[in-house]
């Protein structure tokens, strides 16, 4: 079966209720083996309806997909105690990510009848288990009903257990294998040098002499001992590094500690058990210094300041990897608020991993910082001080400021200035290394201390403040009145400044800053024409500038076409000039719009210059004129008119006539009307939809016209309806189209369930089985498929003959879907 066939039986599935859909494993049943092996979107309900129908077969191919169930699913699946289905499960959790791998599995095998053959077979799970030695693998059967596997689990697995859990399982081993067991269980123990538990032995075999009455108490004395939430939780950690923790309370550190003496946990075990509050420190500790990495990647709970300190000491190559890390975990510290601040400042070395660490606006840290920065005062000699040593200083960060301090004390001569000062960067990048340092310590500054320090800071270190900080309005001011309309431009500097910032730099109408706005700023299609244009906010001229026009020869036309077709209906001609030698004009409609504009702002002499000029930015020499010859032609007799300019407008006015439009449209070929239609909506042509509409009632438009008019946003909705029954829909051709009129509300599920052909392609764009429509199960289409499964049921009804005819039917099924479903029921009338 192809993945048509079934996708068509997926969808069948999506659409169904949930009594349909267990019908329907029974009537298709070999196509849904098929759909669960699949590589088509397989539908939520079709586990429900597998799981509640009883067929073994498909039961296994559900669970081998283990992403295909939710884990109460797979619990009920393993209660079924079915042994073919009790090993795909048992496999499969090998690859589940739930946290409740072990509790799947211990339900298999609780479920299991030793009685039943099938599962000691080959191939069989306790023959699988039985040739596993992982300790996570089998970590399951400790408690399984099989004694041999018991057995088997308990050599490879004891060692990690606590002694509860240890004696649980020997109770359960003794249920199922009665004494005899036990007694090869106090073997096992002794061959294993005691499992780590002293005594063990000793203790299984008096209950064994208790079960045959040599002995005194009895075995379920002998072996009493429930395990305690901190066991099951070590007995986690142990066995699968913390990944199935599910105890709700914290453990009891007292009994950890003893498990820890009895058999140590490995730096890993130590590092999962941190996450809990209140671990012992020491204990965290020794997880740090085994496996450093591990604790500073992976760690979440808190980690004793003086151990992080000695890491931070490290020195020498092998100590980096291990060392970078620990400003991660600082910072992490202070926002959790496990670590304070000003403990860093004094107790950890170097200078610069603390300051680096330390979390924007938390204001107890501001506190600390603005208490540590104290010494400083408004000093600029102290603060350029503290630049020029904060990257390379190796003591603290109190240090730090009393060797800056010290530095300014000693200085003599004319006011500082910035070391090595730089310009701004343009796209502005985020500060790095001394600057991010620095910049951290300003902004938690008290505001009088960072105004007496704006004078002295270089414009790389204002336009760092400026984008990346958050001046308050007054230190805004400061800056503008320091430094000018160069912070401005530096400001207007990389893409993403909020919106309320952009729109006061473009009020500024100033040339350089629209210039870096035109090229590092998100700004709209009809700011960059005004900008183009010339015009300011305000109505004013304000001129481009030689850099934008330079700028213009080299964007990306691939990625920014639009901003260079920006300067189209500039007027400006030395705009107009380096445009049209990069860009083509597709229609003589926005020819002629493009000329008028030039003609409006700068009269006749524009024009026959434009017309006249030979050389072109980005056109290489001896290249034609941009514009062609009917171009020239009509300029020529306009140049020629006393009133050229209304004759340009004659000319526009007869290209934009409706039914010359209506009439190239009809007689562009199928390939290129498409981008016909987008030319023409791109350089300013107003779709004539009044006409279309005429002309498709009176003869209707050809298919490919239909749906090159369909992505157009005001395309009228009639039109979109007999695109949509105009011919066979395409997933990939027609989804540009057909999935915005869709998610607009242009177009209704009703209208694709009555007019979308072939059926399959509307099924699948109303259930969403392929990938390539949007997925059914976003919640912006919840309503769209819930209105197709009530379209699709008033149709078939609740007849199982009705729904699998559909199903097999609707992958070569050529006509729309109320076609299909009314062949489907017909027929299954017929049987």
């Amino acid at each position: 079966m192809g993945i048509n066939e079934s996708a068509a039986v997926a969808a069948a599935y999506r659409l169904a209720d949930r009594s349909t859909a267990v019908g329907l494993v029974r009537s298709l049943r070999d196509e849904t083996r098929e759909v669960l092996v699949c590589g088509c979107r397989r539908p939520r309900r079709l586990a429900e309806a597998v799981i509640a129908s009883g067929d073994r077969e498909l039961q296994v191919a559900l669970v081998r997909n283990a992403g295909l169930c939710t884990p109460r699913q797979r619990l009920r699946l393993a209660r079924l105690g079915v042994p073919d289905v009790g090993r795909a499960l048992y496999v499969a959790e090998r690859w589940s990510r739930t946290g409740c791998r072990d509790e799947i599995r211990a339900a298999v095998l609780a479920a299991a009848d030793p009685a039943d053959p099938a599962w000691r077979a080959p191939g069989g799970l306790v023959a699988m288990l039985l040739g596993e030695t992982h300790p996570a693998e089998l970590a399951a059967a400790i408690h399984a009903p099989f004694p041999d596997l018991a057995l088997h689990a308990l050599r490879h697995c004891g060692r990690d257990l606590p002694l509860p859990i240890l004696l649980r399982a020997a109770r359960t081993l003794h249920a199922h294998g009665g004494p005899e067991r036990l007694t090869a269980l106090a073997e096992l123990v002794d061959e294993e040098g005691g499992l780590g538990h002293p005594g063990l032995a000793a203790r299984l075999r008096r209950a064994v002499d208790a079960e045959s009455g040599a002995g005194g108490g009895s075995v379920a004395s002998l072996l009493a001992g429930d395990p305690s939430p901190t066991d099951e939780l070590l007995c986690a950690v142990r066995l699968h590094g913390g990944e199935e923790m599910t105890a709700e309370v914290p453990p009891d550190w007292e009994r950890v500690r003893s498990e820890h003496a009895r058999h140590p946990f490995t730096a890993g075990d130590l590092t999962h058990l941190n996450r809990w509050p209140g671990c012992p420190p020491d204990l965290a500790v020794e997880g740090l210094r085994g496996d450093p990495r591990t604790a500073l990647v992976q760690g979440t709970g808190p980690l004793p300041l003086s151990a992080l300190s000695a890491l931070s000491a490290l020195t020498g190559p092998a100590a980096e990897p291990v060392r970078s890390y620990v400003p991660r975990v600082l910072e992490r510290g202070l926002r959790e608020g496990w670590l304070s601040a000003e403990r860093l400042f004094t107790e950890v070395a170097p200078a610069a991993d603390v300051i680096g660490c330390l979390p924007p606006g938390d204001e107890l840290v501001g506190k600390a910082v603005r208490e540590l920065t104290a010494p400083l005062r408004g000093d600029p000699a102290a603060w350029l001080a503290l630049y020029r040593r904060i990257s390379r200083f190796e003591g603290t960060a109190t240090e730090l400021v009393a060797a800056a301090r010290a530095d300014a004390a000693e200085r003599r001569g004319p006011a500082p200035s910035w070391p090595r000062a730089t310009g701004p960067a343009f796209p502005c990048r985020e500060p790095e290394g001394a600057r991010a340092l620095f910049q951290r310590l300003f902004a938690y500054a008290e505001e009088d201390v960072q105004e007496a320090l704006v004078p002295h800071l270089d414009l790389r270190a204002v336009q760092h403040l400026l984008v990346f900080g958050t001046p308050s309005p007054r230190l805004r001011e400061r800056i503008t009145a320091v430094h000018g309309r160069a912070a401005q431009v530096a400001h207007a500097s990389r893409w993403d400044l909020p919106g309320d910032i952009v729109e006061e730099l473009l009020d500024l109408d100033d040339p350089e800053v629209n210039e870096k706005l035109y090229l590092y700023g998100a700004i709209a299609r009809e700011e960059r024409e005004r900008i183009l244009a010339g015009r300011g906010r305000d109505g004013g001229s304000v001129p481009v500038t030689d850099g934008l026009l330079g700028a213009l020869t080299w964007i990306d036309l691939r990625h920014h076409r639009a901003w260079v077709s920006a300067g189209l209906l500039s007027g400006d001609p030395r705009v107009l000039r380096v445009v049209l030698g990069r860009i083509r004009t597709h229609t003589e409609a926005g020819r002629l719009r493009v000329l008028i504009r030039l003609w409006e702002r700068h009269g006749r002499e524009a024009v026959g210059s434009l017309m006249a000029e030979g050389e072109f930015p980005g056109r290489t020499g001896g290249a034609r004129h941009p514009l062609p010859a009917a171009t020239h032609k009509n300029v020529a007799q306009a140049l020629a008119s006393p009133d050229g300019l209304a004759f340009l407008r004659d000319r526009l006015a007869a290209e934009e006539d409706p039914v010359h439009v209506v009439a190239v449209l009809r007689r562009t070929a199928a390939g290129p009307v498409a981008e016909r239609v987008r030319h023409l909506a791109e350089e300013g042509t107003a779709l004539p939809w009044p006409q279309l509409l005429e002309a498709h009632a009176a003869d209707p438009l050809p298919v490919h016209l239909l749906r090159a008019l369909a992505p157009q946003p005001d395309c009228p909705r009639s039109l979109l309806l007999a695109a949509l029954r105009a011919g066979p829909v395409r997933r990939l051709d027609d989804a540009p189209w057909l999935v915005p009129a869709i998610e607009a509300g242009r177009l209704t599920p009703d209208d694709i369930f009555r007019h979308c052909g072939p059926a399959a392609e509307a099924v699948s764009l109303l259930a969403g089985v392929h990938s390539h429509w949007p997925t059914a199960e976003a919640a912006s289409w919840g309503p769209l498929l819930r209105e197709a499964r009530a379209l699709t049921r008033s149709h078939l009804g609740t007849s199982q003959q009705a729904w699998s005819r559909a199903a097999r039917l609707l992958p070569a099924f050529p006509g729309s879907l109320p076609a299909l479903l009314t062949a489907a029921a017909s027929d299954s009338n017929g049987d």
